[in-house]
């Protein structure tokens, strides 16, 4: 476990302690539906040593101990705020957001970062995004794609903040914002080792929900896998949910009695979920967003998001005084994601298959070959 200690001010919050705020104030109010009683003060600034383990997810206590010091090195610079639907040291999408919100901090680029977990979408989201933009935060970043009708339905209220959510899908107007998950450009990638080391059966993949983001995935790791074994064919489950874990393995576990035997997850529940069932069968497996050779013995390859090139591109509109937003993206060959190989699998890889994830991987990045796209079945 690395221990990693942030110096500068950094507020982290637990829907808990949010609704907890909430419901002091309407008692001193006398009135639970006075709009003023929507937390515009946020609970007492914890910073700290913020406990990283890519393997689960932490208790959120741990990201909120001990004192805070010093004052941030740039106070003009702008005011981060982002919500999040479960933990952030979860070893995936949230943790790598985490990551990313606190690299900005450190390096200056954001003078204070407001991190709230475990916000559900619905009336808590937008009081916790509502609270937020009342106490000066700009941009504001909800890290869901459920998020969406919630941010649009605060952000009329304040035109002058910028407000962006995972979409994923280019959905932006006035200062609504929406951000890339490229996925299918490291997944692609990612294929091409699983089909070299395992050199047979076909492909699982399993998303949350069939989105672009997912499906995109789910083709272009065939993709790769057909680079390499030109007959593998495949499946894609959407599991409905995305944190079950065990749920999506039932449904892996169905993938491989049809022959899978490599497995691609989009989403915290799905890709677990995946891993495990490849781990007790043999199968090889990936990692999502963060690395996940720890996991289990099956995760040969992992990408890690860079959200800290994501969330600096909504910071720079903001410190420019723009109060329209964009569809941000970064995409591998902007250094979006880095692909990492597990040290487990570093010697079993072949070396034409090593061959082939280089070349691609190089004509990624110099623009000369582009990973098919594939957003939906059909």
């Amino acid at each position: 476990m690395t221990h990693v200690n942030l110096p500068k001010r950094r507020r982290v919050l637990s829907a808990l302690a949010l609704v907890l705020s909430i419901s002091l104030l309407a008692a001193a109010c006398g009135d639970d539906d006075d709009d003023d009683a929507t937390s515009t003060e946020a609970p007492t600034d914890t910073t700290a040593a913020a406990a990283t383990d890519t393997t689960a997810a932490a208790d959120p206590a741990t990201a909120t101990t001990e004192a805070a010091a010093a004052a941030p090195a740039n106070s003009d610079a702008p005011k981060l705020a982002i919500v999040y639907s479960a933990d952030w040291l979860d070893g995936s999408w949230g943790q790598a957001a985490f990551d990313g919100a606190n690299g900005l901090l450190e390096s200056g680029v954001i003078s204070d970062l407001l991190l709230q977990e475990n916000v559900p979408p619905g009336a808590e989201a937008q009081r916790a995004l509502r609270a937020a933009a009342e106490d000066g935060f700009n941009p504001i970043i909800a890290h869901s794609f459920d998020y969406g009708d919630d941010v649009k339905a605060v952000a009329a209220d304040f035109p002058e903040t910028i407000f962006v959510y995972a979409g994923g899908f280019g959905d932006v107007a006035a200062n609504v914002g929406d951000y890339d998950q490229p996925f299918y450009q490291a997944s692609y990638l990612s294929g091409i080792l699983a089909a070299g080391v395992q050199g047979e059966g076909n492909v699982a993949g399993a998303g949350g929900f069939e989105i672009p983001a997912c499906y995109s995935m789910y083709e272009a790791y065939l993709a790769g896998a057909q680079a390499v074994l030109p007959d593998t064919t495949g499946s894609f489950v959407a599991v409905g949910d995305w944190y079950d874990v065990q749920l999506a393995k039932e449904a892996a576990l169905g993938q491989q009695a049809d022959g899978a035997t490599m497995f691609v997850g989009c989403g915290q529940g799905p890709t677990f979920g995946q891993i495990e069932a490849a781990n007790d069968t043999d199968g090889v497996s990936t990692g999502y967003v963060g690395d996940m050779a720890e996991v289990g013995p099956s995760v040969v390859s992992s990408f890690i998001w860079r959200l800290d090139k994501v969330f600096e591109l909504i910071v720079a509109d903001v410190a420019a005084g723009k109060t329209e937003a964009q569809y941000y993206s970064v995409p591998l060959a902007a250094g979006g994601m880095d692909l990492v190989i597990s040290d487990a699998w570093a010697d079993q890889i072949p070396a034409d298959t090593l061959a082939l994830f280089e070349e691609r991987l190089a004509a990624i990045q110099d623009g000369s070959f582009e990973v098919p796209f594939v957003p939906e079945a059909g």
